[in-house]
Formats: C-alpha cells, structure tokens, sequence
C-alpha cells in the first residue's frame, strides 16, 4: 500500500489563442490555442495521515490548516478534490511552488492536476493524462465555478509544446506540435520572461471578460485564426520568426479589448519598451492585471536580447520546456 506521493506539475506559457478556451466562447465556435510548458513546477505531497496527531486533516500551503472533516478544509481547491475523489483515509497534503500564484502561468490548474495525482496514486489508481486534465476541469469549472478556460489543465498534465483544440461538444484534444528539436530550441531562446511584480486574482478580470463574451465574439475567432496560423508557421521546416513575433503583437491587440482590467499603465509601459526593438513583440500572459510578460525576439538572430538601455524589470528567466507534464517523482 502507498502511504505518501509527491506529485510535480509544470506550469504554462500560452503564446497565442487564450480567452478561445473559454466555455462560452468554445460551446459556439471551436477554440484554438498553442501552449507550451514549461520548466517550472508545482509540487504537491500527499501522506496518511497517522492517528496520534489531532486531526484527520492537514493541509499546508501558504497557511496550514488542521481539521476534521473534510468540509471544513477553506482552501477550496483541496476540498474539493478530495470530496471527488471520496478520500476516507486521513491525509497530510503539503505544497510547493518554483513561482508565486497568481503569476498568469496556470498555477492553480497545476496545483489541481498535481493534487488529484497525487491521491489517485494514493488509492493506487493510475489515471490517463487526459482522465486528469478533465477531473481537473471538473474541479475548477464544474464545482467550484471559477470563470476560466481549460488550456491550463491540460498543459498541466500533457507537458510540450501543444496545439489544444476545444471542441464545441466539449472535448478537448491536445496536439503535440511538429517541430525539431533544433528549432523548438531556437524558439524558447527567442523568449524571456519579464516579472511585472504584480500578482493577481484573475476570477473578477474573467468574469468581466464572460460578460464581454458576445461583443468579442468576432475577435475571439480571429485569435482562433492567429492560433492555427502560429501552428502552421511553427511546423514549417523555414520558420517565418518575424512573422511569429507579429502573431503575439497581433493576439495582444485583439486581448487587450476582452476587458479593460486587462491592462494597466505600468503594463503598457513595459511591453512597449520590449516592442521598441525591431522584431520584438510582447504580450502579458494569463488573465492579465499582473503577472509575467512574455517577450519574443523574433529578429534572424536570436541571440541579440532586448538592450539593458529599454529600462526593463530586472527579475526575468528564459523558460525551458517540460516534455513530460504531470507525473510522480516518488512514493513509498
């Protein structure tokens, strides 16, 4: 019998097609998005809980909760997930994360996906990686009603660099993109990650963004386009880079008008900085408000980074990608 599993999930960069994913979007018209993920994680570790402690139930995460039941648990995702998946045992679950939530990479579907792995292994279950993208889905759409979309579920639990299709009967398909491993290298050293220093809670940007949904409607279907263009592009053998670069300004554009909340002044200030270079194109990830932005050099030569004259943030990473998605790095 399993006692104790560390799961680990990688966390997203979403290049073009976000806001497609969406339910109310994609219900009416396929939706389209090219997702990679990336080299930074979430942890999640989940033991039986012994019966000499106090409590049936502890979870640690940026707060440590100690309870009884598993109703009583106030971090939402975890109570959910185990009221899913019928945990009778008592458990210890513990959290950890190379990010800050919040951060526009898909933190909390990468805790969800990391999670419910963690417990199936627990009950000695193996779950499909799409099983897991969709109990995920189920968690955070289903039953807690949190406004999003369900790329960050899947990027989680496939890992690559993925062509996700969300169907209008509700399936999702997630296809591994076709390129080279010299190429697919050469893309990610065309990315920087820049950390604006701002967290957020995406629910009320999200929310403000469903009830734009009609009025995007003919935008939302151009960013599908953007979405199978971008593919097409990075499955050519003769990678069009600068034409890549003006996709993500072109997605950008097309993100900013879903919600005002999307951007802010101190926003704008950076990715027009990181534009002022020739080629470069930048556009802030996840829901907006905060987070990271995503810089691309779309320039012949990728080496040549954003000069230190532009007055960017001084906290940023070049991601690498995780082929391999959520998996368990030990149990016993």
């Amino acid at each position: 019998m399993i006692t104790s599993s560390l799961a680990v999930a990688p966390l997203r960069i979403s290049f073009v097609g976000g806001g497609s994913d969406i339910e109310s979007f994609s219900r009416n018209s396929d939706g389209a998005v090219v997702s990679c993920a990336i080299n930074k994680y979430v942890f999640v570790h989940v033991k039986v809980h012994d019966d000499s402690f106090g409590e049936r139930y502890r979870i640690s995460y940026s707060k440590v909760e100690h309870v009884q039941e598993i109703a009583q648990i106030e971090n939402e995702i975890v109570r959910a997930c185990l009221q899913f998946m019928e945990m009778d045992m008592p458990v210890q679950i513990s959290t950890l994360s190379d990010l800050p939530a919040g951060t526009g990479l898909g933190s909390s579907s990468s805790f969800t996906v990391a999670l419910l792995l963690a417990l199936h292994s627990i009950k000695g279950q193996q779950p499909t990686r799409h099983q897991l993208a969709e109990e995920a889905c189920h968690i955070e759409i289903g039953l807690l009603n949190h406004p999003i979309g369900k790329q960050d579920q899947y990027a989680a639990a496939f890992g690559g660099l993925n062509f996700l299709r969300f169907l209008k009967n509700g399936r999702v398909t997630a296809e591994p993109i076709s390129i080279s491993s010299k190429e697919l290298s050469a893309l990610l050293e065309r990315c920087r990650l820049y950390w604006t220093k701002t967290e957020r809670l995406a629910v009320q940007i999200l929310k403000d963004q469903a009830v734009r949904i009609s009025s995007n409607f003919g935008n939302l279907q151009k960013m599908v386009s953007i979405a199978h263009e971008f593919r097409e592009l990075l499955e050519d053998p003769d990678i069009e880079w600068d034409r890549l670069s003006n996709l993500i300004n072109e997605s950008w554009i097309l993100k900013q008008g879903f919600s005002p909340l999307i951007s802010t002044d101190p926003i704008l200030d950076i990715i027009n900085n990181i534009k002022k270079q020739k080629n470069y194109s930048a556009k802030l990830l996840g829901a907006g408000g905060g987070g990271f932005i995503l810089s691309f050099n779309g320039s012949s030569d990728c080496s040549v980074g954003p000069k230190s004259s532009l007055n960017l943030p001084q906290s940023s990473f070049a991601p690498q990608i995780d082929q391999s998605g959520a998996r368990i790095i030990s149990t016993f």
